[in-house]
């Protein structure tokens, strides 16, 4: 939820909720679609230039996954897997003088 002191609370009008409120439902998505995209593109360039990380407690999101109705053990195995590697992807590699 936006803070009052938030930039975007502000810019959140009256009338910008009656814009959409007014659309039809398919450019009702399409809007909340491409407001998360530029959302994230604008968090993502802050993060980046701030230089700070994303911290993950894996342990933490195993416990929460495996609480997920549905997901037995082997399932949760995989899915960590998969989101194991992508965050490894994700890391910048390291340059070959320090792995010396």
């Amino acid at each position: 939820m936006a803070n009052r002191n938030d930039e975007y609370y502000d810019k959140f009008t009256k009338e910008v909720f009656e814009t959409i409120k007014s659309l039809n439902n398919d450019d009702r998505g399409e809007f909340i679609v491409q407001t998360y995209e530029n959302l994230f593109q604008r968090l993502k360039e802050a993060d980046t230039s701030s230089g700070a990380g994303i911290s993950v407690d894996m342990a933490k999101l195993r416990e929460d996954l495996g609480n997920i109705r549905g997901i037995g053990g082997q399932r949760l195995d995989e899915i960590m897997a998969v989101i194991e590697k992508h965050l490894k992807l994700a890391q910048p590699e390291k340059p070959a003088e320090e792995n010396k």
